[in-house]
């Protein structure tokens, strides 16, 4: 997506009263993907105040119920030139996280967690004979 095409975006969003949008991702297993994308009509100054407002899970103001198009141009736009050049939130145990950006400004917070397992090692040894039972 060009600067040209991206302002139109943001022009687009800010035109039907969009103040702020959430997307929130999910992965793991060498895959991911955006679990949905929410939005707000409430004014938010910052991306931190979009985070604030908009509960991705809870709030219904989902962006593909009111136009599927829309949703996926912030979709590609956000794996494309966001979510992909961050942690890797999608490999072995994967991760999650929101991005939040301000609309029409584009001002963006992503508040990415990446899921780590620690393995612990340990050495036992023995004679089988031990084991036995008499």
């Amino acid at each position: 997506m060009k600067e040209l095409e991206l302002t139109s975006l943001l022009f687009r969003l800010a035109d039907i009263g969009i103040t702020g949008i959430k997307v929130h991702y999910d992965g793991g297993g060498d895959s991911g993907a955006i679990e949905q994308i929410a939005y707000t009509k409430v004014k938010c100054d910052t991306p931190e105040d979009v985070n604030d407002e908009i509960d991705a899970w809870e709030n219904k103001m989902s962006l593909a119920a009111l136009d599927s198009g829309l949703y996926s141009l912030v979709e590609e736009f956000s794996e494309d030139k966001l979510l992909n050049d961050i942690e890797d939130w999608w490999n072995n145990e994967g991760g999650y996280g929101d991005l939040c950006i301000c609309i029409p400004s584009g001002k963006y917070i992503i508040n990415n967690s990446v899921r780590i397992t620690e393995t612990e090692d340990f050495f036992h040894n023995g004679s089988l004979l031990e084991k036995a039972e008499d």
